[in-house]
């Protein structure tokens, strides 16, 4: 059995600055007991040098062509031996030197997949304790705080490389309705996240939308049909409250607000 806590995964394509910034935040965290691994994908912008900058502090890197962003991170699936897996990729960040150690070490540490919060520039993200399949339905988890069990991976395989944006929310959902893990959330910003990633990137919009789709389908499987119907009814009924009178009061405050700020 592996003696190692936690192995970090860091994906990286020609995002040099990015990152030295992820790196600098492993390797200055005050938890010492993880494997932290590297996997780059041939770049050709000076990533390989920062890697080597700080060879003696990652464990495990590579640096060759890869078929894109999932199968960067099955990669490190395959080379980790941590007994939970983070996925860390470039120019995302802990936010303080004491972040793993303060999560790791949480009384709520448990189960199989434990997920945490994030913070961005201009807020943050809290998560619900409790996680239904219906959650995937409409979102997902950040890997960037997520610890997975490596038994996860073990009994579910990786990330399916046949998605090119959605594979990690498939991931979750596949796990969800197998109903074979724990699930626990921490109420700890771990991350601060870099929303400037290829699924938040508005010229990709379609392409996830195709990809959530055929996700669900797969996942939902008889319940496909029963998850358009619920749709259909949210809206049906999201119509209706629009027609009642708090409906056009508040549609009608609404658009008082616009007119005011676009008068000022």
């Amino acid at each position: 059995m592996s003696t190692i806590a936690i192995s970090i995964i860091t994906i990286n394509f020609n995002q040099s600055e990015g990152l030295e910034e992820t790196i600098r935040s492993v390797v200055s965290q005050s938890f010492k007991d993880y494997q932290y691994l590297v996997i780059d994908g041939g770049s050709t912008d000076g990533s390989v040098d920062v890697v080597k900058k700080y060879k003696e502090q990652i464990h495990h890197w590579v640096s060759e062509k890869d078929n894109g962003i999932y199968n960067a991170m099955n990669k490190g699936i395959a080379a980790a031996k941590g007994n939970y897996v983070l996925f860390l990729n470039s120019g995302d960040v802990l936010t303080s030197e004491n972040a793993l150690q303060d999560f790791v070490q949480h009384q709520d540490f448990k189960g199989d997949i434990i997920y945490g919060d994030y913070q961005f520039v201009n807020g943050q993200k809290i998560y619900p304790d409790k996680i239904t399949p219906y959650y995937f339905m409409k979102s997902s988890l950040p890997h960037q705080s997520t610890f997975f069990k490596r038994s996860v991976f073990d009994a579910m395989g990786g990330f399916d490389e046949s998605y090119r944006i959605s594979a990690d929310r498939a991931f979750y959902l596949k796990c969800m309705v197998s109903n074979q893990f724990q699930w626990q959330h921490i109420h700890y910003p771990l991350t601060l996240f870099d929303l400037e990633g290829i699924s938040n990137n508005p010229g990709q919009l379609k392409k996830k939308q195709v990809e959530d789709e055929r996700l669900l389908q797969e996942n939902l499987g008889v319940f496909y049909s029963d998850y358009l119907k619920m749709l259909a009814l949210e809206k049906e009924l999201s119509a209706t409250k629009r027609k009642t009178l708090k409906g056009i009061l508040k549609k009608a405050v609404n658009k008082s607000k616009r007119v005011w700020k676009g008068n000022r």
